[in-house]
């Protein structure tokens, strides 16, 4: 199994265990969640969940909190990285000795030339 799959079944076996501590039966929440038993059946074997699926279990057994929990977190740390500056794009530094180098190379090569050597 994949590490999503494990998850999903994770969820799956949470769902369950919340319906049972809350005293409710599968119609129960089948009926509270507005969805169908055959769903819940379904996700309490470990099958796959969707998102709307879970919003609705979570809504049947009081648990929706724990989703909004999960998404302000998610806020609060988007909203602190947007707060930060954002970084600048290191801008190229041209080297000034090389520079400078070269030129006073190209001067003295010129001077050079120009002598007149005397015997």
């Amino acid at each position: 199994m994949n590490e999503t799959t494990d998850m999903i079944a994770m969820i799956c076996r949470r769902i369950k265990m919340a319906r049972i501590e809350k005293n409710l039966s599968q119609q129960e929440l089948a009926q509270k969640s507005e969805i169908g038993i055959a769903t819940i059946k379904r996700i309490e074997q470990g099958e796959s969940i969707t998102l709307q699926t879970l919003i609705s279990v979570l809504r049947g057994l009081d648990e929706l909190d724990q989703l909004n929990n999960l998404l302000a977190y998610n806020e609060i740390i988007h909203i602190t990285s947007a707060e930060q500056p954002k970084r600048k794009r290191k801008q190229r530094t041209v080297k000034v000795e090389q520079i400078d180098m070269l030129t006073e190379n190209d001067f003295l090569r010129s001077k050079v030339n120009t002598m007149c050597w005397k015997h």
